[in-house]
């Protein structure tokens, strides 16, 4: 099972890139939850990796991370 969101946000112009897009990525595999974020005109992004117990504890970690976002000004783009 892998599920994968996609949320993007127009920067608020802090430290110099305004109007520059933002990227937050949530990929879940099982219990292995993977978040990377970054500009979206680069290609390099930061990523973090978590493992969880199980596969139930990672889906609700990756949901909070959606959540999060989402309350912050990120919008869904896509979800798979």
């Amino acid at each position: 099972m892998e599920k994968k969101w996609c949320l993007l946000k127009a920067s608020d112009g802090q430290r110099g890139a305004a109007g520059k897009k933002k990227v937050y990525e949530v990929t879940l595999t099982e219990n292995v939850l993977v978040c990377s974020w970054g500009m979206a005109e680069k290609s390099s992004r930061q990523t973090s990796i978590q493992r969880f117990a199980n596969a139930q504890s990672a889906l609700w970690a990756a949901n909070e991370k959606v959540w999060s976002k989402r309350e912050r000004g990120y919008a869904v783009a896509y979800q798979v």
